[in-house]
């Protein structure tokens, strides 16, 4: 199980790695099948890869055990996004280019290997992101709308201009990727099954 927590600045994170500053764990195990009231105990770190623009490091995630049902939760920062080593700004920036791009693929892939040459960035990476977003439109829709229920969207004509419209909306939410994740217990780019 993962809880995201919101980090102040995210170069401080990646200088500090393990001696960062991280909030303390629940007073009772987050598992649905334990709840106990217990202090949880430090775990150790795992660490996961984080990519953004021209950052391509490795990271220190916290994590916690609980000693009654021997199950672990770990503090994801929310610059990260879960199962994801691309940084929640690099993915909606590159879908917002893709869906709005007058050019060819290749020149488009061709501009960000030139951008950010640390980071691989593939005609199979662009095509699952895109994909992906159109099949969970309505579940992120979902999820801004547990958010905030007052969201306004447009009539529009394709799902395309929809994707555009919600990824317009998703820079804008603060903290949207931990929000999403505290509602709906999933990343918005999770698959649906």
């Amino acid at each position: 199980m993962q809880i995201i927590f919101h980090v102040d600045n995210i170069e401080e994170y990646l200088q500090r790695s393990k001696d960062y500053n991280f909030p303390d764990p629940p007073d009772r195990c987050p598992h649905s099948d334990c709840k106990c009231r217990v202090k949880l105990k430090k775990h150790g770190f795992y660490y996961r890869y984080y990519l953004d623009g021209p950052n391509c490091v490795k990271i220190a995630i916290r994590r916690y055990i609980c000693p009654v049902c021997k199950r672990t939760l770990s503090y994801l920062p929310d610059f990260c996004i879960p199962h994801f080593q691309y940084s929640f700004n690099m993915i909606v920036k590159s879908l917002k280019e893709t869906l709005t791009r007058e050019k060819t693929l290749s020149s488009f892939i061709n501009d960000l290997k030139r951008n950010f040459p640390t980071i691989l960035f593939s005609r199979q990476h662009i095509y699952f992101y895109t994909k992906r977003i159109m099949n969970n439109l309505s579940f992120i829709i979902y999820g801004l709308r547990q958010i905030d229920p007052y969201i306004k969207l447009f009539e529009v004509s394709s799902q395309r201009e929809r994707a555009r419209e919600i990824l317009d909306i998703i820079n804008i939410v603060p903290l949207f990727s931990q929000q999403f994740y505290a509602h709906c217990q999933k990343s918005f780019l999770a698959p649906l099954t």
